[in-house]
């Protein structure tokens, strides 16, 4: 989709009534913007959070999607729109590597390995959220954790003051799967080491018990759909090549670490999206073909 279908289809499937500056009028702002698409849909869904009164805004799409680039964009627009905003991304919220360890013992060795749900700190999310809706719409000051994926382990913590936050995860908003859904290993991982369907089963259950109450605080969701399970792999390894060569997974850790996501990832594009909210279809170059 070029700018300007891009444009009318968010004005139509958003029906904001807060006046935008024409396309022509934004675009001339945007030269130093790599990804204009990103840019043009967070101008519009700014303008319909804050049209709206929305206090929680959920950015969700499969590893390297751009879900962070969009959350940044998004808070970026809020701002210029007049609104204090932050992005925190799911993955801040991993448990640190020494409560993974203890899940590895107590629950399933696969419970090591951050990602699913049942390697986050629900309880700490539930506080975040429950303070921004709390506060609906003024301004409110959350303390935020930090984690570094090169290091594989929580990194600090910070505090931010806002009045929209923008909430982004490869697993956000995921509903549980039907037991008959987890009989079947979907690839050589859950083959190899979770023959019994131990390690779905107790992630299915966190989604139930923990993560599903969790997305009720959210008032507007933006979906990115990848092209394919094999586009994520390829876009997770670029994503790789930004960390320092000796924090790098090599191609074969890679292969396997992605292999936990790829149940609820397939799982996720199966799935009706939450509402409301947009669903963003990407190509392989991240290009945005069709919104729904």
């Amino acid at each position: 989709m070029d700018l300007v279908e891009l444009d009318k289809a968010l004005a139509v499937k958003l029906q904001t009534t807060l006046a935008l500056p024409t396309l022509h009028e934004r675009e001339t702002t945007w030269q130093a913007v790599p990804f204009k698409q990103w840019r043009a849909l967070a101008d519009r869904v700014a303008a319909y959070a804050i049209d709206r009164g929305l206090p929680i805004l959920g950015v969700n799409g499969s590893q390297g999607s751009g879900k962070s680039t969009l959350a940044r964009e998004l808070v970026m627009c809020l701002e210029r729109q007049g609104k204090s905003a932050a992005a925190v991304s799911l993955d801040d919220f991993y448990l640190t590597r020494a409560e993974r360890e203890g899940l590895a013992k107590t629950v399933h060795p696969l419970a090591q390995t951050r990602g699913v749900p049942g390697t986050h700190d629900t309880a700490w999310m539930a506080r975040v959220f429950a303070q921004v809706t709390a506060a609906n719409g003024a301004p409110v000051t959350l303390r935020l954790p930090e984690f570094s994926k090169g290091l594989d382990d929580r990194a600090g913590e910070h505090e931010v003051t806002v009045e929209v936050l923008v909430v982004e995860g490869w697993c956000l908003g995921v509903r549980e799967q039907s037991e008959t859904a987890l009989l079947e290993p979907v690839n050589a991982l859950e083959a190899d080491d979770d023959s019994a369907g131990e390690w779905r089963g107790w992630v299915n259950r966190n989604i139930r018990q923990h993560y599903q109450p969790l997305w009720s605080h959210f008032a507007f969701w933006l979906h990115l759909r990848a092209p394919g399970f094999a586009e994520v792999f390829a876009w997770r390894q670029q994503q790789e090549q930004s960390l320092p060569a000796s924090q790098r997974m090599s191609s074969a850790a890679l292969q396997r670490f992605i292999q936990h996501y790829e149940r609820l990832t397939l799982w996720q594009w199966e799935d009706e999206p939450l509402e409301p909210g947009l669903t963003a279809k990407l190509d392989t170059g991240h290009q945005i073909v069709q919104i729904r």
